[in-house]
């Protein structure tokens, strides 16, 4: 039986990971063997993020008048919590495709900054590339412009050394 003060230690658990999670997700994890939830785990852990069985009367008590209290209708069942502290994609992408290749539970909703994700939201979101390639595009978008505006000032200038360099090398040749 499970004691009183174990049971609080849990609920201040999952209230501080509530507080800090940038993304939150339910998932269904019926059918996950201690293997593939240690594996899962593991692959979370070093994404800064964490893959929790939750007990869902202790849940429901940690996400009241916080931002997770939209959650609460989803916690029905054996339910599990992705919390993501870091990058809010990678992990939601990770968990997606692991529940896919084993063909064992599903992604049932989720939050991200304070606002509820249905599950389709959940499953476009873990399709979007990671931070860094989005940050990169950005940069790429950002600095093409102004390449091609130094590209076109610097033509006219490129184009006079060449002129200017070829007639050098004509008057050096017939100067031999």
């Amino acid at each position: 039986m499970v004691r009183l003060a174990d049971k609080e230690k849990k609920l201040k658990q999952y209230q501080t990971d509530l507080e800090q999670a940038k993304v939150t997700v339910v998932a269904e994890y019926r059918g996950l063997t201690v293997a593939q939830l240690s594996a899962l785990r593991s692959d979370l852990f070093k994404q800064d993020a964490k893959f929790s069985i939750v007990k869902n009367t202790l849940i429901k008590r940690a996400i009241k008048g916080t931002d997770g209290e939209a959650l609460e209708d989803l916690f029905q069942g054996p339910m599990a919590v992705l919390f993501g502290f870091g990058d809010e994609i990678t992990p939601t992408k990770t968990l997606k495709e692991f529940l896919q290749k084993n063909k064992i539970g599903e992604i049932k909703g989720g939050a991200l900054a304070g606002q509820r994700l249905s599950k389709r939201e959940v499953l476009d979101l873990a399709e979007l590339p990671p931070l860094d390639e989005l940050r990169a595009k950005l940069v790429g978008v950002i600095h093409s412009p102004m390449a091609n505006l130094v590209t076109a000032v610097s033509g006219p200038q490129r184009g006079l050394v060449n002129v200017l360099d070829q007639y050098a090398k004509v008057k050096e040749q017939q100067a031999s």
